[in-house]
């Protein structure tokens, strides 16, 4: 791996401040009363840096889910159990985690970038969370785990955590979503077992 330049360095730490900016302004004003220039004054670099860095406001929530997808294959490759439903309680636990972190009013930026933009990233079949989930998924179909189409409960395991995260915003983050989601992957998985 090449070593990165002072400039390349500085480009980098200038955009993450940028992004964590932003992301903290969205969690106090919501992404649609945000503009560039709140962002620009916040991180203190001007309005042309911003876009040498992101070309829109909604680059830097597609940035987020990248940062995101990024974390998680690190933490994956860490070390993650061998077990297929523990895998897939892992990925939607670190999931949960990165929420909890960002609290529930950037949370619900993410998700309602993604209902009004036409390129829905979190659905992107190629992104790591999702192709990780449904590989679990399908080797625990596989080897007789669950039962049932792989696709079709990968699917409905990545909608019901989406839809257990808008909860958590909607209840402003009043309880604890990884207990949450774990509770409900445990309801899933019996379901599916008991097929």
């Amino acid at each position: 791996m090449e070593e990165r330049t002072n400039r390349q360095k500085q480009a980098a730490a200038t955009k993450q401040k940028i992004f964590r900016c932003a992301v903290e302004l969205f969690a106090q004003k919501s992404y649609e009363n945000v503009t560039i220039q709140d962002i620009c004054r916040k991180a203190e670099v001007s309005v042309g840096a911003f876009y040498h860095h992101f070309g829109s406001k909604e680059l830097i929530i597609n940035e987020g889910y990248r940062l995101f997808d990024q974390q998680s294959e690190a933490k994956w490759e860490e070390g993650h159990p061998e077990e297929p439903l523990e895998q897939v309680q892992f990925l939607i636990g670190e999931q949960a985690r990165s929420m909890e972190q960002m609290g529930a009013m950037a949370s619900l930026q993410y998700f309602k970038n993604q209902l009004s933009c036409a390129e829905k990233y979190i659905l992107d079949p190629e992104r790591f969370f999702n192709k990780a989930i449904r590989q679990a998924i399908e080797s625990a179909v596989t080897s007789g785990l669950l039962a049932g189409e792989a696709e079709e409960l990968a699917e409905d395991i990545l909608g019901l955590s989406r839809g257990i995260i808008y909860d958590w915003c909607l209840h402003e983050g009043a309880y604890s979503l990884w207990e949450r989601e774990q509770r409900v992957l445990g309801m899933v998985f019996k379901k599916y077992q008991d097929c």
